[in-house]
Formats: C-alpha cells, structure tokens, sequence
C-alpha cells in the first residue's frame, strides 16, 4: 500500500541514463519507484536504489504492446500500489533522412514514444482522476521542432506534444496535471549514439555550447511532477540550453 502522503513514481524508460537518474531524485525525495524497462535495466537500477536504502521495484513491460501495460497495472493496483506520477521516457529511435525512411522504422517509432505515452495514459490516467490528484509527464525533444534526417522521430515527438495537450485539457477539472519536458542532448542515451557529426551539429545550434548533465534535465521532471506545479498544465518545457530560441537552427 502506498504510505499516506508519499508518491509513487512509475518511470518508463528507467533504465536509460536520463531515467536513472530520475528515478533516483525521485527516490531520494520520498518515494517509491516503479522502474519500468525491457530488458534487465530496470532490475539493475531498482536494486542500486534498494541497496542505499530507497524504496523501488523493477517492472519488466514493453509499453507500446497495450496488454502489457494492462497487465502492469494489474500488477501494481493489486497489491495496493496506486501511482501517483507517471513518467513516460521510454522510446526507440531509428533515424533517415525523408527518401530512406522505411514504414517498418517509421511505425517502430512512433509505436515505442507515442504509442507507449498514449497506453500509460490510457492505463493510469482514469484512478487519477478517480482520486482527484495525480502527474502525468511525458518527453518530447527540440528535435519537436525540426531536425534533419529524423523524421520518424520528430514525428513521434510532436505527437507526443499534441497527446500532452489534449489529455491536460480532459484532465484538467480532476486535479490532474499532463505536461511535457523536451531535452536537447543529454549526456550518454540517445545523444552519444548518435554519429560524431550530428552530435557536432547539435552542439553547434546549442546557444551553451554543451550537453545536458541527466540530473539537470530529471529535475524538470521532478518540478512537474510535484505538488508545487499545481497550476501547470498542457505545457512543454524545453530544457535544450537555449537550442528551441532557434538563432542557432
């Protein structure tokens, strides 16, 4: 059962840098943490968290399959663990330039970020709103706004804003927040697999002139998802070192 007062975080993608080190802040603050992942990162960074004395689990749950996440809810309001936060960081990407874009990577794509967004809404969204309270933080990225040779991707991400604003608007009269953060390049993730000139090319429209540290970027996550952004809705904050003001595009 959850404790009286303390969140229960549920992270998808928890098993990347970003989501680690989410997951921790959360953690740290309180609370208890539902890594969720494929694979065996989510058990990875459920047990560092046990180990200093945190309070966290691991879920093994590919979200864009809906009988998944149905089954990982389940799971959770089973044994009387009602989340409190959902943050969806989880996603896959495969990048090409318009003429090499195939309908298999571009429906990866879109099936791993805005499909798996739309299912844990769908998922946690309604005892939210039975409850009156709750946080729902979803992720874009400045590439929202326009990038070459990324069109799955960029499609992917501006859906994911689209979601945002439309399920804060049904979800706004319950006590229910939906926002979104939108990085730019965050150091280790998706931005070190990138080849060494697109991630020159990034640096070089990022007025700072560097990447993200993850707990600069988890820390937008955990402003949203507090208490204090009661009045914050619908939004997407972009924490990109200035790249999203476009002088540098």
């Amino acid at each position: 059962m959850n404790d009286a007062g303390a969140d229960v975080y549920v992270v998808t993608g928890g098993g990347g840098g970003l989501g680690r080190a989410l997951c921790a802040q959360a953690a740290s603050g309180g609370a208890h943490v539902v890594v969720v992942d494929i694979g065996e990162s989510a058990a990875s960074v459920a047990d560092d968290l046990i180990a200093c004395g945190l309070s966290a689990e691991a879920a093994s749950c590919d979200v864009s399959r809906r009988e998944e996440v149905e089954a990982l809810r389940a799971r959770l309001t089973g044994r009387g663990v009602v989340p409190t936060v959902v943050t969806n960081l989880a996603g896959a990407t495969r990048n090409a330039p318009l003429a090499q874009v195939t309908e298999q990577d571009f429906d990866h794509t879109l099936a791993t970020h805005a499909r798996g967004t739309l299912n844990m809404m769908w998922a946690f969204a309604p005892a939210m709103k039975e409850r009156g309270y709750g946080r729902i933080v979803n992720t874009s990225s400045v590439a929202a706004r326009g990038s070459p040779t990324g069109m799955s991707y960029v499609a992917a991400k501006g859906a994911i804003e689209a979601m945002t604003r439309t399920a804060a608007i049904e979800l706004a009269r319950h006590g229910v927040t939906v926002n979104c953060v939108a990085p730019g390049g965050v150091d280790g993730g998706m931005f070190r697999m990138q080849p060494e000139k697109a991630q020159e090319h990034m640096l070089s429209r990022t007025p700072m002139r560097r990447v993200a540290d993850p707990n600069e970027i988890a820390a937008c996550y955990m402003f949203l998802a507090s208490r204090g952004a009661s009045f914050v809705t619908g939004q997407t904050l972009y924490a990109c070192g200035g790249a999203s003001v476009g002088a540098f595009l």
